[in-house]
């Protein structure tokens, strides 16, 4: 097996920690190698991410070595309105239609920022949808428990919206909304994304997450090719 090294530029300190601790042991087993990179100067905080300061970082990283990939992981909600692909979405569009609409343009927009860097190879976009906070729906049991509400509260709101990765983008109703209005006082964004995704697991994430799982299969297959 091949060893292959991924650069993941993330919105924030929450992604960074997800990746760095819960997805790099389980796809470094399968000889992918990920690396997570806070968007922009250090003290970036993450939300109201622009293309322009994402196009650099990923140009940065794509030039650095040509033996590497990059991806992304920036949540859907909240991104600004120059993003490729982001007037193109419609009303009645999926959460998978949207990510599909804006990943292919952001291929197409780095792909013309970033020549002769193989980026058709080499870039895999990924857009979290609706928000990272999404893949801690996938267990309801799991998430009541770890935030201490009754279960049936959070059982509505997958009700509600059908599954985790279609919770919207609504400043009142997004996933980390929902979890602030659910707890008010004991959620704790970094430390508690960390601890529920563990006690979920990524195998239920994949099962209940389509879009997060298409994306894992992408960064999987590199090691194979």
């Amino acid at each position: 097996m091949s060893r292959v090294d991924v650069y993941i530029i993330v919105e924030g300190q929450t992604e960074q920690t997800f990746v760095r601790d819960i997805l790099a042991p389980m796809l470094g087993e399968k000889g992918v190698f990920v690396h997570a990179a806070v968007l922009g100067k250090p003290g970036h905080k993450g939300g109201g991410v622009r293309f322009g300061r994402a196009k650099n970082d990923i140009g940065k990283f794509l030039k650095q070595r040509s033996d590497t990939y990059v991806s992304t992981m920036f949540d859907y909600y909240g991104i600004a309105a120059d993003w490729p692909g982001r007037p193109d979405i419609r009303g009645g569009d999926t959460a998978v239609q949207k990510a599909d609409k804006m990943e292919k343009e952001m291929l197409i927009a780095i792909e013309k920022d970033s020549p002769h860097t193989n980026v058709k190879k080499r870039f895999i976009p990924y857009i979290a949808m609706h928000e990272f906070e999404a893949l801690l729906f996938s267990d309801t049991d799991i998430l009541a428990k770890k935030i201490d509400v009754e279960p049936a509260a959070v059982a509505h709101i997958l009700n509600e919206c059908g599954e985790p990765e279609e919770i919207d983008d609504n400043s009142q109703t997004a996933p980390s909304k929902r979890l602030q209005t659910l707890c008010p006082r004991n959620y704790r964004k970094i430390t508690m994304g960390k601890t529920i995704s563990e006690a979920i697991g990524i195998p239920t994430m994949r099962e209940k997450c389509p879009h997060f799982n298409e994306w894992l299969n992408k960064l999987e297959s590199l090691a194979k090719n």
